[in-house]
């Protein structure tokens, strides 16, 4: 269950649960899908020739590259996650299955076409995540509809701070791709401009800043502070036997991916309330 399900139901449930919904972060995200010659990173590497032609006729080759910042501005987080494709055939079934069952993120990958016409290229496909972050106009109120499941209102509003770290993030996922992985710089990079099945490559830098967020977080927030609306026990505050796990804990959602920490806490939440039932 996400954060706002389970806040949802709080609200329903718990009006005593002070503060409950009135803190919101998540991510925004800019889709970056670029290309650069494989032959201009065979030619820096000091390989035999037979070496050479085995990855440029046959291999497909797959890699995952995270890198974190920081907006010097306003100290908001960002990552990109970026997956390198170097598929000579990409029609290949066996490239086609071992490519499903290995890509580094199968939400953020290469398309077939884009794959299609880079035979001769690596294709670097490039999430990048930011957080929104300290904003108190964020958060989620309890409404008048009549269906328990459903009825509240998420507000999130776009601050300059916001926009400074997503220019930031951006200018930092183009400045990776041609000056710190492009060979030859960035006169040899091309982006996908378009849908991702009936586009085109070109010289122009091209982002995408998708209309929504991910990983909402922090709507019911863990603290030893009277503010918090969960303890540090995992219990929901002014209320005695129910607990909260999640990504809702978060104080702040920084840049990173929950997924392994919201499954930390519910392994630690669960040996503590075994441990405590077993004393």
């Amino acid at each position: 269950m996400g954060s706002i399900p389970s806040t949802t139901l709080v609200l329903n449930s718990f009006p005593q649960a002070k503060n409950a919904g009135k803190r919101f972060t998540a991510h925004f995200i800019s889709a970056i899908v670029a290309r650069i010659p494989r032959e201009d990173f065979l030619e820096i590497f000091d390989w035999e020739e037979s070496i050479k032609d085995d990855l440029r006729k046959k291999n497909l080759e797959l890699a995952a590259i995270y890198l974190a910042g920081v907006d010097q501005e306003t100290q908001g987080q960002y990552h990109i996650q970026l997956s390198a494709i170097s598929d000579p055939d990409p029609t290949n079934k066996t490239h086609i299955d071992t490519a499903a069952r290995n890509m580094p993120d199968v939400v953020a990958t290469a398309s077939p076409q884009q794959l299609e016409t880079s035979t001769d290229y690596i294709v670097f496909v490039c999430a990048v995540l930011g957080e929104l972050f300290d904003n108190p106009g964020n958060g989620l109120q309890k409404n008048d509809g009549d269906d328990p499941t459903t009825n509240v209102t998420l507000q999130v509003l776009e601050t300059d701070k916001d926009l400074s770290l997503w220019d930031t993030m951006d200018k930092a996922t183009f400045e990776v791709l041609e000056q710190g992985l492009s060979p030859k710089g960035k006169d040899r990079v091309e982006y996908w401009h378009g849908d991702p099945d009936t586009g085109q490559w070109k010289r122009e830098r091209h982002k995408i800043r998708v209309p929504g967020l991910v990983h909402e977080a922090s709507t019911m927030w863990i603290g030893d502070d009277e503010e918090a609306v969960v303890g540090l026990d995992y219990r929901l505050k002014g209320v005695e036997n129910v607990y909260i796990t999640g990504a809702s804990l978060w104080p702040t959602g920084g840049s990173w991916n929950p997924t392994l920490t919201m499954v930390a806490l519910a392994q630690h939440l669960a040996d503590n309330v075994t441990y405590s039932h077993t004393e």
